[in-house]
């Protein structure tokens, strides 16, 4: 037991205990150096901007830009046109590590289907707004002479009649025929039309 405590006192225990510290000073600082280059520390590439790229363009566009990119949904815009990049994360010019990737919202290359809405019997501003609510476009809109005023008599699409429930294209342009009740006029075609006229008991004999 005495010779090991004469062991730790020894130059030669210093020496050895210099040794394995410095091996494992070594090792660490080896182990952070390769950590740092396997993970680019300290090392970034910015965001190039993608937006208003088609996607056809996409793969030749980050080349030697140090990112891939994804498309994870499509938005359907009938204002824009279809297959282009309208959002992207994260923003252009941002720091990002090398290869990381972009994610792409680009434009529907179809339009989604919808549920045609029922329009006949409403008014024509209820319709409207309808049309509205549901994403669709007010197309033709003509009168018919009917028994009410302002409502909607039919509902069509390129002169196909549309009922409700059906499913049409979003942005689909609504033809309308809106009922109008005239009141000058009698429903009896054998009457004569001058009848309901306010001056016609002013009429030259």
């Amino acid at each position: 037991m005495s010779g090991f405590f004469s062991f730790l006192k020894s130059k030669r225990f210093f020496i050895h205990l210099a040794v394995i510290i410095s091996c494992i000073f070594i090792i660490l600082f080896s182990l952070v150096k390769w950590l740092g280059s396997y993970t680019n520390h300290g090392e970034f590439t910015e965001v190039p901007d993608f937006k208003g790229k088609q996607i056809s363009d996409l793969s030749l566009f980050v080349k030697n830009k140090d990112v891939s990119f994804q498309i994870i949904d499509s938005i359907y815009d009938p204002k824009e046109k279809p297959g282009i990049v309208i959002r992207q994360e994260p923003e252009p010019k941002s720091k990002v590590k090398h290869n990381r990737t972009i994610y792409l919202y680009v434009t529907g290359m179809v339009a989604p289907q919808i549920v045609m809405p029922k329009l006949i019997d409403r008014s024509e501003r209820q319709a409207r707004l309808i049309i509205e609510t549901y994403g669709l476009k007010i197309g033709k809109v003509t009168e018919r002479q009917a028994d009410c005023n302002g409502c909607i008599l039919e509902q069509s699409i390129k002169g196909v009649a549309i009922e409700p429930g059906k499913g049409v294209k979003k942005g689909s342009l609504i033809d309308l025929v809106v009922g109008v009740k005239d009141n000058f006029n009698s429903s009896n075609s054998g009457e004569n039309s001058n009848t309901n006229n306010p001056n016609f008991d002013n009429a030259p004999e």
